[in-house]
């Protein structure tokens, strides 16, 4: 099958280096950068995300957005931030009998999910969501991941399960897109949540007096945005919150240690990921009624945190769990 991966970045260069395993895979990575495609094209590095990886022979590397046309399935894997302009570049070239995968996460100010603006951009169905606990310099290094599928029909989901059969990328699925669109999301939240109490406490006792309280919060976020129940116990929920919360390697959860450590400035602009995360605590937190948020200590901690202006994170054992 013809594989089009919009994206060159960790993720796009990871997974499309896995899937190029199999040789039935043909993929062409669309990347914005003339130095990353000469480079990926001609040498099969892509030093800027992995600078000591060789990537397999069969990959190439386009600016063309025509080139798309080829394509049997389309993976996006950008930050959600470009997703709009750049799927606006390609639409004209995109058609609907051609499987459009997620890997993006985010959710905009509407409530929409990533899925939802290209249902409504693309004009299409045709589109699934890929998400679960997975960093990319371990899929480079070939370590075996568990990915979730949310799919629409059982053709969408042989076709995915078909193209990564010969690799160590796994698939657990489920019909529920929403769900995995929005844990996607959330957890990363909750991730920053527990770098902060790993970094004031560093207690075992502490860490998962908070954790229970982090899947209560989640279990209640999915449910108010759609999302079904049992999503939360596949791989893109209680697999990633895991991975994302407690491994060091999670941007959210480093974030999070910076600022339980004190070493947080409100007025940097330095990092997306701050920004980034900022926005979707914001986002989710006002999209949510007022008797919700009164439910959900946690979120509604960080909420008043990032909008205060502090560089200091208190945390008020009675008022939260009390």
């Amino acid at each position: 099958m013809n594989l089009f991966v919009i994206g060159s970045g960790t993720f796009g260069t990871a997974i499309s280096n896995e899937l190029a395993r199999d040789k039935d895979n043909n993929i062409t990575i669309y990347s914005r950068s003339t130095e990353i495609v000469n480079e990926i094209n001609n040498k099969k590095t892509n030093k800027k995300y992995f600078a000591n990886s060789k990537l397999m022979d069969s990959l190439k590397c386009t600016l063309e957005f025509v080139d798309i046309r080829q394509a049997d399935i389309i993976f996006i894997a950008l930050p959600s931030s470009v997703i709009l302009e750049v799927i606006n570049n390609f639409k004209e070239y995109i058609s609907s009998d051609q499987l459009i995968v997620n890997l993006s996460k985010g959710i905009f100010k509407n409530g929409q999910t990533i899925v939802d603006c290209l249902n409504e951009t693309l004009k299409t169905n045709n589109i699934v969501s890929l998400k679960g606990p997975s960093f990319a310099v371990e899929i480079m290094q070939r370590a075996n991941t568990l990915l979730t599928l949310g799919y629409n029909d059982e053709r969408q989901y042989n076709i995915i399960k078909r193209i990564f059969k010969k690799t160590r990328i796994h698939i657990d699925a489920t019909l529920d897109i929403r769900g995995v669109e929005i844990l996607s999301v959330i957890k990363n939240i909750y991730a920053l949540l527990m770098g902060i109490v790993d970094a004031k406490y560093n207690s075992p006792n502490t860490r998962f007096m908070f954790m229970t309280k982090v899947f209560s919060e989640i279990r209640a976020l999915n449910n108010e945005f759609g999302g079904d129940l049992d999503t939360v116990f596949l791989s893109c929920g209680l697999g990633d919150v895991g991975m994302t919360a407690l491994n060091d390697l999670s941007r959210n959860r480093t974030l999070g240690l910076l600022i339980g450590k004190g070493f947080y400035n409100p007025n940097s602009n330095d990092s997306t990921v701050i920004v980034e995360g900022v926005k979707s605590i914001n986002i989710i937190f006002d999209l949510i009624d007022a008797s919700l948020k009164n439910q959900l200590s946690l979120l509604s901690r960080l909420h008043d945190f990032f909008n205060s202006n502090s560089k200091n994170f208190s945390i008020n054992f009675n008022q939260l769990f009390n």
